[in-house]
């Protein structure tokens, strides 16, 4: 059941099958409730998961019940490698967004192969050094002056090509994770993306957005204000530096 499971997940693509097996002799398949707790800010994390099904946001505590999400986790990625390549304590909380259904590895046995196979030792710095680069253009989205500029930055990461400026997605996950990874309130989001459908740069329907003027997104980020300018103006004054 674990190898098959395994075989089917991109995260194990390439792995050597003799590490596969060892791994599956201490992996488990578990399921958790949506709003149930994988890692505690603090705390050792007691496996490395790898998600199977499901949603799970990785977040730093706020004061006043707030939280900053640094990643959602999806099918096929991995959760807790640094954690426990370093034996250190988890730096954030991980909660599932969605019932999900997740892959748990023996953290030492996971140890133990990093140490024996270099093509494993290599594979998990290439995940881990793609994972930081994520965070760090997520981070350099936060950094946009304005709520448009950020969610016209994170509609154009979706492109299937560089050269794109027509395509669909499915938005990956709730709007309120989205919006938490962005710096933004739930409502500023759902409103950015309604004035952006009015205006006919996007198309919303349901949770399946269709852009329609990629060329008009990628101008919207590097301009100097999107704060109110009039009838031509993107957005009210009380977005602008969210």
């Amino acid at each position: 059941m674990i190898p098959e499971t395994m075989s089917r997940l991109a995260y194990f693509e390439g792995w050597p099958a003799d590490v596969l097996d060892r791994l599956a002799l201490g992996a488990k398949l578990i399921s958790v409730k949506k709003n149930d707790v994988l890692a505690t800010k603090g705390e050792v994390m007691d496996h490395l998961y790898i998600l199977v099904s499901g949603v799970v946001r990785v977040f730093i505590p706020l004061p006043n019940n707030m939280e900053r999400v640094v990643a959602l986790v999806h099918q096929g990625d991995g959760l807790g490698e640094s954690c426990l390549v370093l034996n250190q304590a988890c730096p954030f909380h991980a909660v599932a967004s969605k019932d999900s259904h997740l892959l748990a590895i023996d953290p030492m046995v996971y140890r133990q192969e990093l140490c024996r196979d270099s093509v494993l030792a290599g594979k998990t710095l290439e995940r881990v050094s793609q994972r930081l680069m994520e965070t760090l253009r997520d981070t350099e989205i936060c950094a946009q002056r304005s709520s448009v500029q950020r969610v016209a930055c994170f509609l154009m990461r979706h492109r299937p090509t560089p050269e794109a400026t027509a395509f669909t997605f499915q938005l990956p996950a709730r709007k309120q994770d989205i919006a938490a990874k962005l710096g933004l309130t739930q409502e500023t989001l759902s409103r950015v993306l309604s004035f952006m459908d009015k205006q006919g740069l996007i198309r919303m329907t349901g949770a399946q957005i269709r852009i329609e003027h990629g060329e008009k997104l990628i101008a919207i980020t590097s301009m100097r204000d999107c704060g109110t300018q009039g009838e031509n103006g993107f957005l009210d004054g009380d977005q602008k530096n969210m």
